[in-house]
């Protein structure tokens, strides 16, 4: 595979377990379960991308050497080059997405004025992603005033109306994501 090809490779590879369920939600699929599926791998997904970028840097620079010495033009030098900064702009947003997601501040400490809040386990988030998937599906629940899901504190923060809606469907509608969300002791 050319270089191009490679680096094109590398920027779906860092992005499909960020994007893919993200679309799945945009398509009314995330219900499907499929982010918690790729979530679990993103680590992976990243590490891949990164491997690729750099193989098809290599192969760039090894073309590019080799038509240097041998007074040949190479072929779509300036395309391949273009794509290959792209990619690795791809690569090191959705690398640089994922480690936000474990640096930034606690949720913990969020409180809503609205309603009855509740602090739900939810097991299976490791990205930004997992946190809008969870969050787009409790505010579809009526009844729901704020949500804000945490990868790194493994919760979901919930203000919500109990006359309205109750734990049991926000607790479902977690777990219709692919998420394993735990009712919490209260």
């Amino acid at each position: 595979m050319k270089a191009k090809g490679l680096g094109i490779l590398s920027a779906l590879t860092a992005s499909i377990c960020c994007l893919g369920p993200l679309l799945l939600i945009v398509l009314g699929l995330g219900s499907l379960g499929l982010g918690a599926v790729l979530g679990r791998y993103h680590g992976y997904f990243i590490l891949g991308a990164a491997l690729l970028l750099a193989f098809a840097w290599r192969r760039y620079f090894k073309e590019k050497n080799s038509c240097e010495s041998a007074r040949c033009e190479m072929e779509g030098k300036k395309l391949t080059r273009d794509v290959l900064v792209s990619a690795s702009a791809v690569v090191l947003l959705f690398t640089g997405l994922n480690l936000y997601t474990y640096v930034k501040g606690s949720v913990a400490g969020e409180v809503s004025k609205q309603g009855t809040q509740v602090s739900i386990p939810v097991e299976g988030m490791s990205c930004f992603t997992c946190e809008i998937a969870v969050q787009s599906a409790v505010k579809k629940l009526s009844g729901v005033y704020r949500v804000k899901a945490s990868a790194k504190d493994k919760i979901a923060i919930v203000s919500y109306n109990p006359q309205r809606t109750n734990l049991d469907w926000i607790v479902a509608a977690i777990n219709e994501t692919g998420y394993k969300a735990k009712k919490p002791q209260i």
